[in-house]
């Protein structure tokens, strides 16, 4: 029970240590605030009462910016601590490499997640509090699958970031993922419109969730359960290979 607790305790001191370089000032801050004014000004400016239509408009924005975010300040920054040598005093801590790989997740793209979308969410839902109240359930499970969808981007960014030999190139890298991921499922959505292919539909509206969790509750398509199951399978299984790379085949 004690090497487990002691265990914990320095897990959790690196996913503090990490945590303090993440969310550094001035980017983070300065974001944080900035989204936060921008959750404020759909919510005022728009004519929204459905709880799920209230987090798409503030949040549709934001997970640009919060996948931005991701790839420059979390998988570029990670690729950082291996060509700044701190990567080595992480691995000379008394912790298993699962654990440091987990930490990484956490500091890197979890938290900051959570505290970007969550940001705009929580001022658009102060200002329409009655609507939020009346469709939680909806609101809550909007900004889930934008939590979830981003976690995805990030654990790919971080499986990224131990390949790529520099910052810039991580990043580069990993923005460019994000928009070729997305402009492919534009692309088959259109295509399977267009043509009347309702696999290729429903494998666009699959690729993001909150796409689809939206169709869902707009009624637009008749959604299956794997639609909503795609993204969090991926984001678990990324998230899994990048914890089962760096254990078993990265150095520094």
């Amino acid at each position: 029970m004690t090497n487990k607790s002691s265990s914990a305790r320095r897990l959790l001191a690196i996913i503090s240590l990490d945590l303090s370089d993440t969310l550094r000032p001035p980017g983070f801050d300065a974001m944080i605030l900035l989204l936060a004014a921008l959750g404020g000004s759909l919510a005022v400016i728009q004519p929204l009462t459905e709880g799920y239509v209230i987090v798409f408009s503030v949040l549709e924005v934001t997970i640009i910016a919060v996948t931005i975010f991701l790839a420059l300040r979390g998988a570029a920054g990670i690729t950082s601590l291996i060509e700044n040598g701190v990567m080595n005093v992480y691995l000379s801590y008394p912790v298993s490499r699962e654990g440091i790989a987990l930490a990484l997740l956490v500091s890197r793209v979890l938290v900051p997640s959570i505290l970007l979308l969550g940001a705009p969410t929580l001022v658009a839902s102060v200002i329409l509090w009655r609507n939020v109240v009346e469709s939680l359930a909806e609101v809550l499970a909007m900004y889930t699958a934008y939590l979830v969808q981003a976690s995805f981007y990030g654990s790919v960014f971080a499986l990224i970031s131990l390949k790529a030999k520099t910052p810039g190139t991580s990043g580069v890298i990993s923005v460019a993922f994000y928009f070729v991921y997305n402009v492919a499922a534009i692309l088959l959505a259109q295509v399977g419109a267009s043509r009347g292919v309702e696999e290729l539909t429903q494998i666009a509206n699959s690729m993001v969730l909150h796409i689809a969790l939206y169709n869902m509750y707009s009624g637009a398509y008749n959604l299956e359960e794997w639609n909503l199951a795609f993204v969090p399978l991926a984001a678990g299984i990324t998230a899994s290979l990048f914890i089962a790379y760096f254990t078993a085949r990265f150095e520094p």
